[in-house]
């Protein structure tokens, strides 16, 4: 009688839990929520460090981080193009694309300039999924909750 109550309850915890398991959105959603903040952040680390601005391009579905040339030890400030991307310390290319079903609102392109500063007009909201998170257009800064 007891073998068979334990295996009622199993069952039981089966059918409601089981489908969480198998539906891996929400943690989709809030791991490519986190990688874009991080990402963010990154790029704002990057261009402090190095002096040259950074440009982060976002699109529904993908992000990439992209910086100026350096000319003679200093950045080319009239080069509009972003030639070189931005390297992790491993040496890949700092860029992501978004989870099958998530999407990133607005596409947007931000550029930090050597003071960590942003070239957007006003703070902007980036929305993934659920999730929102902040830009601080005069301080760069990434507000997540």
């Amino acid at each position: 009688m007891e073998l068979v109550l334990v295996i009622v309850i199993i069952g039981i915890l089966g059918a409601i839990a089981g489908p969480r398991f198998f539906n891996t959105s929400t943690f989709d959603e809030r791991a490519y929520y986190d990688e874009l903040a991080g990402s963010l952040r990154y790029a704002q680390k990057v261009a402090v460090a190095s002096g040259c601005r950074v440009r982060v391009s976002l699109t529904a579905g993908t992000y990439e981080l992209r910086q100026q040339t350096a000319l003679g030890g200093h950045c080319d400030a009239a080069d509009l193009s972003f030639p070189l991307p931005v390297l992790l310390p491993d040496g890949q290319s700092m860029s992501g694309v978004a989870p099958p079903g998530i999407t990133a609102a607005p596409p947007l392109v931000i550029v930090y300039d050597a003071l960590g500063r942003t070239n957007l007009g006003a703070d902007q909201v980036i929305t993934i999924g659920s999730r929102s998170m902040l830009i601080a257009a005069e301080s760069g800064l990434v507000a997540t909750p």
